[in-house]
């Protein structure tokens, strides 16, 4: 990786980048260290937010690489401490994402 850049965080498929590019999502477990890996995969500290508090991930977080494809950041399911509200809409937003994404490639 020589360019890493945050694009943008958004709650609705229809919010995220154009689909220009290849996307690479991570997602897992709250507190798993999805963050941490993007931030080590692109040879920088503070490119995803890391928090030692699980569920800091609300959103779907997009980042530019080599400006030709995307990481995405989703957030993690399970540990965080948010009410049955906050998860069936992470739960809905998460999965219009993995169904109306025309260009995702690979779900780590």
């Amino acid at each position: 990786v020589k360019k890493s850049e945050y694009l943008s965080s958004c709650v609705q498929q229809q919010d995220c980048p154009a689909p220009r590019f290849p996307e690479f999502a991570v997602i897992g477990r709250s507190n798993v260290g999805k963050s941490s890996l993007i931030n080590m995969l692109t040879n920088s500290k503070r490119l995803a937010h890391v928090s030692k508090e699980p569920g800091k991930t609300r959103c779907i977080n997009h980042f530019l690489i080599n400006s030709n494809w995307y990481f995405v950041d989703l957030p993690g399911y399970g540990y965080a401490r948010t009410g049955s509200t906050a998860r069936v809409e992470f739960d809905t937003f998460t999965k219009d994402y993995f169904l109306k994404r025309s260009n995702l490639t690979l779900v780590y």
